[in-house]
């Protein structure tokens, strides 16, 4: 699922990880330019640098067997030209903090199997401090493609089976210590999705999504508690028996049982409206955090709520040169909320070097240069396979699992992603008319795993293999509707100039689908890369 598009403020068209999903695929298209060229990061001398800023301009040329993979048409043979320009940023200072990966994915088809197009992608964040240690403001823009048929398989290019988001976000907050103990924050999550592309036979649509916060906390000393009222509103334009509304109220007992371990028991309650229904619940469950070291961590909590036991676990291991993460949540969501929380969980490669660099360079943006380096030297994607968020008119219910791994070795790199997301229609008791007026189903359980391996041929040169697979099986209204995935590609970078990298590689990929005839692709791709 390739990330999308936009520019905010006149600071500098940028934008976050150009890639979320489709994986490996995009490895040689949507995430060209993170090849930029090979060598380590230098030391920094002197006082760090308040700005990190790569413009790149990078040049694919792909001959394929089938550019209509992915789309649910017959297989055309076509050559693509990809242009994609971007830039990397990230700066910090004292009262505020940028940082985006902003890429326009350009593509021309020679033989015309798709419509030549112009496909911004990623997102931009700037957080900001407004009054000294009172009052904040966040604020960012966030792109991204969406598949509207899981069942026809995963592309990085544009296709029928295609549409795009473009969601903007502006967060106010006050955050107080009132001791230093005794913390208040107040927050209003704010955003706009507006959806464009091929939505007619979808009926997909943008709107509102809001989330607002209050929340008092004391810190555990050994005893401690938090009290925390919140309201999620989810407003599709045109569609009101899509909205839904949770409101809700939690106080929640902390008990530090030693400085690296605290457990926790919460109460509360919650009012759900939703299309021509309401549903009232109490709410109790657990929660506990566990940090035995710097390096590694844990935090879980579970709840029972309305729709039944809910849940989210958070863990990772991590040394200077290996680092592992699981994530496995089990809540409602909607489509718009989703978009918000840039979909089901799922591999950041960048996230994960991010985090064994940091005892490294402390400082963000020395470290944030740091992993772009390593990033282009080993030739390592940015991220791996994720799961699909799929437009759906009502809520749904997810479980979603996922596992990231990467490990560094002086010449090797092994990089690991799975994941397993069931999502589910969830539907309120009286709502049987909505059940009715409703066109699509979420039903759908998605299992996919990905594997990568660098290897350093020389101190210029790189060779890089990922293997895809990705499994999506209908349940329930889409019982029977089955697809399975696989990709393979080997590609081989090379500096040219300090600055400037070529890059060639081959692709191959399968596709067994109960909604279209099976079929397959080859492709053979070369490029080149300059860093400014």
């Amino acid at each position: 699922m390739n990330l999308r598009r936009t520019v905010l403020a006149s600071a500098i068209i940028a934008s976050c990880t150009g890639f979320a999903g489709r994986a490996a695929l995009a490895q040689a298209l949507p995430d060209l330019p993170a090849l930029a060229a090979s060598g380590a990061a230098a030391e920094t001398q002197g006082p760090p640098p308040s700005t990190y800023l790569e413009p790149s301009l990078g040049l694919l040329v792909t001959g394929t067997s089938n550019a209509n993979f992915g789309a649910g048409d017959a297989a055309r043979s076509d050559t693509i030209f990809n242009l994609v320009p971007r830039v990397v940023v990230q700066s910090e200072h004292a009262h505020w903090h940028l940082r985006g990966d902003f890429r326009l994915n350009g593509l021309y088809y020679v033989r015309g199997t798709q419509s030549n197009s112009i496909l911004p992608s990623g997102s931009l964040g700037l957080d900001s401090e407004l009054v000294d240690r009172l009052l904040y403001l966040d604020a960012g823009v966030i792109s991204q493609q969406n598949i509207i048929n899981p069942y026809v398989g995963q592309f990085s290019g544009p296709s029928s089976n295609q549409y795009t988001t473009t969601q903007y976000r502006l967060s106010p907050y006050i955050d107080r210590l009132l001791n230093p103990n005794l913390r208040f924050i107040a927050r209003s999550d704010n955003t706009w999705t507006q959806v464009t592309g091929n939505t007619a036979s979808t009926g997909a649509v943008g709107g509102r999504y809001g989330v607002q916060t209050v929340s008092l906390d004391q810190r555990p000393l050994p005893w401690g508690y938090t009290l925390v009222a919140r309201q999620d509103n989810t407003i599709y334009n045109n569609q009101p028996y899509a909205s839904l509304k949770d409101t809700s109220f939690r106080a929640i007992g902390n008990y530090a049982v030693s400085d690296r371990l605290v457990l926790g028991l919460i109460g509360g309650y919650e009012k759900v409206d939703a299309f021509l229904a309401q549903v009232r619940k109490p709410i109790y469950g657990v929660r506990g955090a566990w940090q035995p070291d710097p390096n590694a961590g844990v935090e879980a909590m579970a709840e029972r709520r309305y729709f039944g036991t809910g849940w989210a676990l958070q863990a990772h291991e991590g040394t200077g040169l290996f680092n592992v993460s699981l994530n496995w949540t089990r809540g409602p969501i909607t489509f718009l909320g989703s978009q918000f929380n840039s979909g089901p969980p799922g591999s950041n490669i960048a996230a994960l070097l991010d985090g064994m660099m940091q005892s490294q360079y402390p400082d963000p943006v020395a470290r944030a240069q740091a992993v772009q380096n390593l990033l282009n030297s080993a030739g390592l994607p940015s991220s791996l396979s994720t799961a699909d968020n799929f437009y759906t008119q009502s809520a749904s219910l997810q479980n979603a699992l996922s596992l990231t791994a990467l490990m560094l070795r002086e010449r090797n790199s092994y990089a690991l992603s799975f994941y397993r997301t069931k999502t589910e229609d969830l539907f309120l008791p009286g709502q049987t008319l909505l059940q009715l007026l409703q066109t699509l189903s979420t039903d759908t359980i998605q299992t996919g795993v990905a594997f990568n391996y660098g290897r350093r041929l020389s101190p210029i040169s790189n060779l890089n293999v990922t293997v895809v697979r990705a499994n999506n099986t209908g349940f329930g209204p889409n019982q029977g509707l089955t697809s399975r995935q696989t990709s393979f590609i080997v590609q081989l970078d090379r500096r040219l100039t300090p600055r400037t990298t070529g890059l060639i590689g081959l692709r191959r990929q399968f596709l067994v689908s109960s909604y279209i005839p099976d079929t397959n692709e080859s492709a053979i791709f070369a490029g080149v890369v300059h860093r400014f």
